[in-house]
């Protein structure tokens, strides 16, 4: 008896596409030069920005924070306290 192949799911969640937003915006960070300076950042309500912490998740501990109050993917002014749906722990 041979087991029959999953068909994957062609749904998407909103996971997936935070997920592939911030590796995305990862890559983008990593290509650096090769990547236009002018890419339109994504607006703080499309990713539930918030300017309190969520527990330990704070903007100051993301990745994509650029002191003293930007973000590389957001756009506008960001709290180093702030939070939000994009959150990328920054390594240690």
């Amino acid at each position: 008896m041979a087991d029959k192949p999953q068909a994957r799911s062609t749904q998407f969640s909103r996971r997936m596409l935070l997920r592939g937003a911030v590796r995305a915006a990862g890559a983008a960070a990593i290509l650096g030069s090769t990547v236009n300076r002018a890419t339109a950042k994504i607006s703080q309500a499309a990713v539930a920005y918030q300017p309190q912490p969520n527990g330990d998740k704070r903007c100051d501990k993301c990745a994509q924070f650029l002191p003293p109050s930007a973000c590389k993917i957001i756009e506008g002014t960001i709290s180093p306290q702030g939070w939000c749906r994009v959150f990328a722990p920054a390594p240690r």
